[in-house]
């Protein structure tokens, strides 16, 4: 089947992993410091040490399980040494944590076709491709195995997603000339600024609960990178509860990425972005409404 350059393909997801952080300087940091650990356990496996490399990058999964391009490269470990089966785990694993790393997708297609799997070959491979990266030899290759699923023609031209970054600059400017009121605007002992400094774990927790949203969307395609986006999706936010339900109001807008003109602009209220049951609860509410619009688009 299809293949490319491990050094490559691990450069490649690196970059599309450490790109999708949430912007918090710590969480940044935390990161660099896993991603050193990280590439210096793909030179050990580049110099022929799978059980050093697998040994470093259980340092890092040990300080975060959710660190996705440590199963990334541990599925490249398994595939170097013969163990498909761990590889495509490691594979499915790493895109579980970052749904926008195309490069785990095309190595999950890779592993499924190399053990007999052929749908799921093709949907982690159509899955790549919405992630953005440039599936056309694996297409070609599963083409010639046997026929394409169907739906495959709506499923490439599905619009691609980035999630952006809430925009709170006029709820911001609103508070802090309009004082406090019944409607929700944050009070001079209650301002905007401190409301979003001790939300800051919320918001990242909404920022998450919206890429999951989106990858398990059927009418979406997910990216990590505004470049590779037809949208970027953003929550115009003009009130947050000061309490510690985070009840958040505002517009949710699909923006052109080429044109800077919105595409879709819905009136959406999230119970507690605090709160993951409810953020799933309120997204999947959200997204069968977007996803009419999105299919309107295709006809």
């Amino acid at each position: 089947m299809f293949s490319f350059s491990l050094r490559r393909s691990l450069a490649l997801v690196l970059c599309f992993s450490i790109m999708a952080v949430a912007s918090v300087a710590l969480a940044q940091d935390q990161q660099a410091e896993l991603m050193e650990i990280v590439i210096a356990a793909e030179q050990m496996l580049n110099q022929g040490q799978p059980e050093q490399a697998l040994a470093e990058l259980q340092k890092v999964l040990s300080q975060n399980e959710e660190f996705a391009p440590a199963y990334f490269l541990q599925g490249m470990v398994y595939a170097r040494t013969g163990d498909m089966p761990k590889a495509y785990e490691n594979m499915i694993k790493a895109t579980e944590y970052d749904p926008t790393m195309g490069m785990a997708y095309r190595m999950a297609s890779q592993g499924a076709g190399a053990m007999g799997n052929f749908d799921a070959a093709w949907a982690h491979a159509i899955k790549a491709h919405q992630a953005g990266t440039d599936m056309s030899d694996a297409f070609e290759a599963l083409s010639s195995m046997g026929e394409p699923p169907a739906g495959l023609e709506a499923a490439m031209a599905v619009p691609r997603v980035w999630i952006g970054p809430m925009d709170t600059s006029n709820w911001e400017a609103t508070s802090a000339t309009a004082g406090g009121s019944a409607s929700g605007r944050a009070s001079d002992d209650a301002s905007a600024a401190r409301i979003l400094a001790e939300a800051s774990q919320d918001l990242q927790r909404w920022a998450k609960a919206a890429r999951k949203a989106f990858a398990n969307s059927p009418a979406f395609g997910l990216v990590s990178r505004a470049e590779q986006a037809n949208y970027m999706l953003q929550l115009e936010v003009d009130s947050m509860a000061d309490s510690s339900r985070r009840r958040t109001r505002g517009y949710l807008k699909l923006v052109d990425v080429q044109s800077g003109e919105e595409g879709y602009r819905r009136r959406v209220t999230f119970a507690d972005i605090g709160s993951d049951g409810d953020l799933i609860r309120d997204f999947d509410r959200i997204l069968s409404i977007m996803e009419e619009w999105a299919a309107e688009q295709l006809r």
